[in-house]
């Protein structure tokens, strides 16, 4: 199969996102070293980048494969990173409070061809809302992630269901309560609620799970310049393919997204077709 072929199962597709909005804000400055009288980083800011992130970040990495994206979200904070500028490497971080935003009710979710979900662990997802998107979705990608606000409480098991799941090998392990065994152990375990799933490795690249066989991809060689959001642009571009191809394509589709995301800094761009075209040839 082609990679345009691969790609295709997309094209006509209608898919909603549904996800907190982050605001990912990198302030810059150059290292000033430790001040003699306290035992923190000192930064001369130069300037200040401010983007779109979160599950906004993650609708728009699939938008030039499908026919339509949305997005819904209700919940917003604000994240803010000092950043070393000549190297980009984050200094600390900020959380800001969460805002609950003003938004219309979620739209009928069976209209959809996929509803994929960008679940970042800050309070957007109660008990009824996950119920009402496990029952009503035709096709649930489900992507939850671990950050340092929610450490062991935001676990993909808390979603009684999904027809893909995407995650990160160390959610999987919390998840699974499996420190130090085999990865292969978490996903056949994950596999009782979720129908197929991908777990990625960093530079190990990422290994998946369908119909009980388990298979595994290498990561694509490249220059990391910033990591942030490798894991949803990896989640979006697998997302609207998942069940439409063979699962060693689908990781090695989505490990090239990966590899694209973290070839820029921040959300300055997006994945596009056309990219993943070129870097799958």
């Amino acid at each position: 199969m082609s990679t345009c072929d691969l790609l295709a199962p997309a094209a006509p597709k209608r898919v909603l996102f549904i996800g907190e909005t982050i605001h990912d804000v990198y302030h810059y400055g150059r290292a000033q070293g430790r001040p003699m009288k306290e035992s923190i980083p000192c930064l001369e800011h130069s300037n200040s980048e401010e983007w779109h992130g979160g599950v906004h970040a993650s609708a728009d990495h699939a938008r030039t494969l499908c026919a339509a994206v949305d997005v819904a979200s209700w919940v917003a904070i604000r994240k803010e990173r000092w950043v070393e500028e000549a190297h980009t490497r984050k200094l600390f971080e900020v959380y800001g409070p969460i805002e609950r935003l003003n938004s219309a009710p979620l739209p009928p979710l069976a209209a959809y061809d996929r509803v994929c979900v960008n679940d970042y662990g800050h309070d957007m997802f109660d008990r009824e809302t996950i119920g009402l998107i496990c029952e009503e979705a035709r096709f649930l990608a489900l992507n939850v992630q671990t950050n340092s606000g929610n450490y062991g409480f935001n676990l993909a098991t808390k979603w009684p269901r999904a027809d893909y799941l995407c995650c990160q090998e160390f959610e999987a392990r919390l998840a699974t309560q499996n420190r130090t065994g085999p990865i292969e152990a978490s996903l056949e375990k994950l596999a009782e609620f979720a129908v197929r799933i991908a777990v990625t490795r960093g530079g190990a690249g990422a290994i998946g799970i369908e119909d009980g066989k388990i298979t595994a991809q290498p990561a694509v060689s490249t220059q990391v310049v910033d990591t942030l959001g490798a894991g949803d642009a990896f989640f979006a571009v697998t997302a609207v393919l998942a069940g439409d191809v063979p699962m060693t394509e689908l990781l090695r589709i989505g490990n090239a997204a990966g590899a694209l995301k973290v070839g820029w800094v921040g959300h300055r761009k997006s994945v596009t077709k056309q990219a993943l075209l070129q870097l799958l040839k």
